[in-house]
Formats: C-alpha cells, structure tokens, sequence
C-alpha cells in the first residue's frame, strides 16, 4: 500500500564485508526499478493451489461434528486453507517492539507509548480490548549500504491459547457466486469467514520443481490455473529477511521467495454457509491484506478466487427463498433512502424493475426479489417500507418591551429542538430563552418522532472460532449509546438446564436479573431487560446448572457494534473470549424522522406611548429605608430581561448606576452604597422604556 506515512522510524546498518543481499548489507540486492537507490517492498499473493490442492473441506449444515478439538461443531463450515507468498523484491517484516524494546498499544481513543517488551498490558482508560500496534520493517538500499524504515502499520492480538501474537485483518474468506462481472471481487457474497489473524512466519519455501510447495508461487494467482511458477532461483532478492521469521512477539514476517500455510484445520479458518444456500458451483475468494494496511509493490494481486462445487448443502432447484435485509430499518422518511439488499444469486429481478442485489428506495411499498441461483427462481417473501410523517410541533412565541429575554414554546409527540436563524442549534426541550433581544428574532423548532426496530448485534452465532462448555460465571462488557430493550440472546448449551443472567454496572451492581431454563443445543432467552445509556456495563452468565454454555476462547474480534447504539467491547477473561451471548436481540428507537422547520417569532417591542407598568411598579421595594446604606431591592417581572437601577442625589446628578439582569419573577438584589454621604436619594429604575423612581434616606 503506498500512500501517506503515518510514523517513520530510521535506523542505519552499516555495510558489513562478504555478505550478499541481507538485512545488513545491500551490496547483491537488485531494486524493482533497476536502480541502485530504493525501498525495497514485499509483494504479497494470494495462492490459488494453496485452495485447490486439498485446501478446502465442506461440511453439512447439521451433524457434521467436532473434528478438531477445541472448535466447536463444524457445522455448515467450509473449511479453507490460505496461503500466502512474498513474491517481492523485499522482505514482509511486521514488529511489535521498536529497537529499544518498546510497545504501543490503542485503547480505544487512547494511545499508550513505551510499554515495556514484557509483561501482560492494561489500559490505564480501562479499555478491555488493548490492540498491540505493530509496525512494518522495510529495507532500504542505497548502493551496498542498507538501512531500514519502521512504520506503524496495523494491529496484533495476543492469543493465550495459541500463546503468541496474530497480525489482525490480515485475510479474508468468501463463498461467491459467479456473475458476468469479469472480477470475482464484485461477485455477489453468499457466506463469509471470519477475518483471520495469521501468525506471520517462513512456513515454507518457493522451492524448486516437484518441491513441497512447487506452484504456490506465481507471477499471477489471481487467475485460476494461471500465472507463470517462480521458484527459489526466480527471485534476485531471494531469502531477503533471514527465512527465519516465526511467531515470535518480537518480529514476525515472510522473506522474499518465501510462503506462509494457514491450514484448514486450525482454527477460525472456515467460511460459514448460510443455511439456505443449495448445491452447486461456487467460488472461495481469499484476500490478504483488503484494507491495504501494508507497503507493497502492488496492491492488485492480493487474492485469488477458486471454484468449489457443494454438494452436502440444499438439494439443487429446492426453490428455498430468498431474503431481503435493509441497512437500516423498514422506516422510510421523507427525503431520506433505505438498501435492500437480498440473498446472494446470479441475476436479479426486483418488484421494481431493478436488476442487482442491493437497491436503494426512496419510496415506502413492497418490495420483493427474485433470485436465480442453484436453489433455482425464488421469490422471496415481501419486505414492507412503511412511510412515516413525523408530527410538527405547535409552538407559541414571546414579546419584550424594549429589550429582554424571551422564553419560546413548543410542544409535539418526540424530541424537540431549537434553532437560530441561522440554522445553528441553540437547545432542545418544551421552552427555549432566548439571550437578551434588542430587536425581534425568528427562532426554528423541530420535533423528531423515534420508530421502534427490532435489530440484532455480532456476532450471530457462535461460529466465529474454537472454544467450548464451562460452567464458570463470566461476562461480557459494553456500552449503551442509547436506551434500549434487550429482548433476547443465544445461548448454546451442552445440556438442559438453568442459567441466571444479569444486567450490571460497572461495580457489578444488578440492574436487572432473569433466570432462564435452556434445553440441550442453541435456544433464545427471552431477558426483556432495560438498558441504559451508560458505560462498562455488564451482561453476566452465572449460577449455570447445565453442564456448559458454550464461549469462544481464541477468535473475538472485539468490538461488535451497531452505529449509535451500544458496543461489545471484551470480555471478562480476556480480548481473546467471547462469553456466552450471541445474536443480541435489541429493541431500539433505531429509526428516527425531522418533521420540517417550523418558525417561531420572538418580538421585540419599541413600548413607545405604553403607559405605566402599574403591576411592576407597585413591586418596587427598599428595604430598610432609611437605611446606612445596605439595603435590598426588590421587583417581580413577567418575563426575563435586563433593566438599569440608578441612584440620583437631590440636585439630579447620578452617583451609582448599572445593568441589572432580572428572571421571570421575584428578583431582589443587596446593595452597598455605605459610602455616599448622608442625606436623601432617588433610587431609579428604568424599565421598559419607562421611569420607576423612589425616594430613599440614607442616614
């Protein structure tokens, strides 16, 4: 990938005597652009014979079994292996420690700097899920010298179970279904596999004719049957990093000329077949590196798609329907767009005319799709988009003699929310104050309407990995962003039995608790639990009388989220774990419409020719009078503004005067005139573009 550099670390290696093309010296190293003077990149491939050669086992969706210990039921699997060669001029080194033994982790929003090299890490925020960052070595030549460039480039997680770091989001699995797109890249996705984090290591040479791994090697794998073979001899640079690089925390990689094997049988290496997918040609497209987090020479030739025949899955033209998902909800507002999208086939036909998977409407019906694909020409069942007209809300304005606040009204059925005339929001709520007014303003409201959807939070099942039964009480942590109803989760468990779950705070005091009987196998417990907006709280499996629920121990991929509503950040035991509770049911005001602006006048009056306000002049207090000089005054207004107090001597002259800010209704003020001379005074308060005055002893 090269774009912008994030970070750069330089380091010098200076030439050292009767070396060739190494790490440490540049002298035999050939450049891509044949000059004496480059970066020397990795080009990662995607092999094509790594799939085909026996890399791939398909299972049924039921009663497939445990094969390998650990990883739970292979059912509706189709297990893939990945390979994955550096056909580039220079070495793919990735790292987890800078040259003084330092480490960087993410916590969340947080970076911490200069952790030690060893010794378990906790975020000072008390994230949960610590991401290790990691930075990519690239050699540099420059004439027979070489150096090198660290730059931050993606994440690893530590597994305790495998006991070293995975390079995350390094590939990733899935089951297509060919169209007449020239690119398998834009094939329609019918399952897909977890994204894999490859512990990055010299499995495995090019290697020379009938070699072990004779064809994974190619000019171009991203051709099925393709590509020209490179062997050992084929690369100028080969070996180039050491043939060394293993699962080491410290430095991992694959030399130039080199290949890493991530095997079927380990784990999280499958594709999840959705259960109505039918018999038939198909193929598995394995991408390495598809967020283009790493430097390479080029960034096109990171996949490869092989085809692949089912046959334990759906019996061909069983006609099993097809379905249709929104991105959002079923609520559709005025000036606003939903995608549907529907199961994966070859063509497509919509009930309005449109001929691709996905479609975008604007206009609330029913819509429908056919589908052509091996179960045959289904129609799915109709997906309805409401069309729904927010209510506008009633408002009421304010006056103000001269100048003042205002306090405007509105109400409606949802969220108000006030702006200016400039469109800037200025508040929310039934009232809105407006700051003091020294002419009329107009002022906007809005009401929004929330719609109730019912969606469902990752992961689905608890197919994203290996794990097992246990007993133990363990949690998982989140966040709420909004309040919500958890309806419901999936559990698994080995055997009938009860199984108390509970909501919690981050002190583990109980919001809510349910216990719920689950029979042997996967079931919903209905929770019904109501969630506030909070953080770190807890949904906790405890009290468990079955002989297990089901909990991944090696594959989270944390967090889960749904935009603006909560997120599962880690679990109890550790960022590896996912305890318990799949396919979170949650019920949300998930969809919302903004009726129209409405106006809302706040009036500024001149007053001229409006006589005394006999009410708020008749309110004016000075207490004590006479007085030394301290005393109270005291006023009632109607609304909220600012006035002026002045004190005049008996010759006319002011000798004290200010501003005075006044609310809506009883206002009393202490003064401290104890320095004015004794005698008598006008106190004066000019109000509404009239004249309250009172005579005042000071004595």
């Amino acid at each position: 990938m090269k774009k912008i550099l994030l970070l750069t670390f330089l380091s010098f290696v200076s030439y050292q005597a009767n070396s060739q093309c190494t790490t440490t010296n540049a002298t035999s190293c050939l450049c891509e652009d044949g000059s004496a003077n480059c970066l020397l990149l990795p080009d990662i491939t995607a092999s094509w014979k790594g799939i085909s050669n026996g890399g791939y086992t398909e299972y049924p969706q039921t009663g497939a079994g445990t094969n390998y210990g650990g990883q739970g039921s292979d059912d509706g699997r189709l297990r893939v292996t990945g390979s994955t060669p550096n056909i580039g001029h220079g070495s793919f080194t990735v790292r987890g420690q800078d040259d003084n033994g330092k480490r960087t982790f993410l916590c969340g929003n947080d970076t911490v700097f200069n952790v030690p090299s060893t010794g378990s890490f906790t975020c000072p925020n008390g994230y949960l899920n610590p991401k290790q960052l990691i930075t990519q070595r690239i050699y540099h030549k420059n004439g027979n010298a070489m150096s090198y460039e660290d730059h931050y480039s993606g994440s690893v997680t530590y597994h305790p179970s495998h006991g070293h770091n995975h390079v995350d989001d390094w590939a990733v699995m899935t089951l297509r279904i060919q169209t007449s797109d020239p690119s398998p890249l834009n094939w329609p996705i019918v399952g897909s596999g977890a994204k894999i984090g490859f512990c990055l290591m010299d499995y495995g040479q090019c290697g020379s004719t009938g070699s072990t791994y004779d064809g994974h090697c190619r000019d171009n794998n991203t051709v099925y049957l393709g590509g020209n073979t490179l062997h050992n001899v084929d690369f100028p640079n080969w070996n180039l990093g050491g043939g060394n690089y293993n699962c080491s925390v410290v430095e991992q990689g694959i030399s130039s000329g080199w290949l890493d094997v991530y095997g079927k049988h380990l784990d999280g290496m499958w594709i999840n077949i959705p259960p109505n997918t039918c018999n038939g040609n198909y193929y598995i497209v394995l991408e390495a590196d598809k967020n283009n987090i790493f430097l390479e020479e080029n960034d096109d030739n990171n996949w490869t798609a092989v085809p692949v025949t089912l046959t334990q899955q759906l019996s061909a033209g069983s006609l099993a329907l097809p379905v249709i998902s929104s991105n959002n909800s079923n609520n559709l507002c005025d000036g606003q767009s939903i995608t549907l999208t529907a199961t994966a086939g070859s063509s497509f036909l919509w009930s309005n005319g449109e001929t691709t998977q996905s479609i975008t409407v604007t206009q609330p019906d029913s819509y429908t799709c056919e589908v052509t694909n091996y179960c045959g020409i289904s129609t799915s069942l109709p997906f309805i988009v409401n069309n729904v007209v927010p209510n506008a809300p009633v408002t009421m304005g304010d006056t103000v003699c001269i100048s003042g606040s205002v306090v405007l009204n509105a109400t409606s059925s949802g969220n108000i929310t006030w702006y200016d005339s400039n469109n800037n929001y200025v508040g929310n709520g039934n009232t809105f104050t407006t700051p003091v007014l020294t002419a009329s303003a107009t002022y906007f409201v809005q009401n929004t309407d929330s719609y109730l959807d019912s969606i469902h939070a990752e992961p689905y099942t608890n197919g994203i990995g290996g794990g097992g039964y246990v007993t133990t009480e363990q949690y998982e942590v989140f966040n709420s962003y909004t309040n919500f109803t958890l309806e419901s989760v999936l559990l698994y468990s080995q055997s009938a039995g009860n199984v108390t779950i509970q909501l919690q705070d981050e002190t583990a005091a109980v919001i809510a608790t349910t216990t719920v009987t689950v029979p042997a196998g996967s079931s919903r417990a209905t929770l019904n639990f109501n969630v506030p907006i909070d953080s770190n709280l807890r949904l906790v499996g405890k009290n468990i009388t079955t002989t297990g629920l089901y909990r991944n121990n090696n594959s989270a991929t944390y967090p889960y989220e749904i935009p603006n509503i909560v997120s599962i950040n880690g679990a109890s035991a550790g960022a590896s774990y996912y305890y318990y509770f799949y396919d979170w049911e949650i019920l949300t005001s998930n969809s919302t419409c903004s009726s129209a602006l409405v106006p809302v006048e706040a009036v500024v009056l001149s007053c001229a020719g409006i006589g005394e306000n006999i009410p708020f002049k008749k309110s004016i207090k000075i207490a004590p009078n006479p007085n030394n000089g301290k005393f109270n005054i005291e006023f009632e207004t109607n609304y909220s503004g600012t006035l002026k107090a002045e004190i005049l001597n008996l010759v006319g002259q002011v000798v004290y005067s200010e501003d005075i800010n006044h609310s809506t209704g009883l206002n009393t003020w202490q003064m401290n005139q104890s320095s004015l001379s004794k005698g008598v005074y006008l106190f004066n308060i000019f109000f509404e573009g009239k004249n309250y005055t009172t005579r005042m002893i000071i004595e």
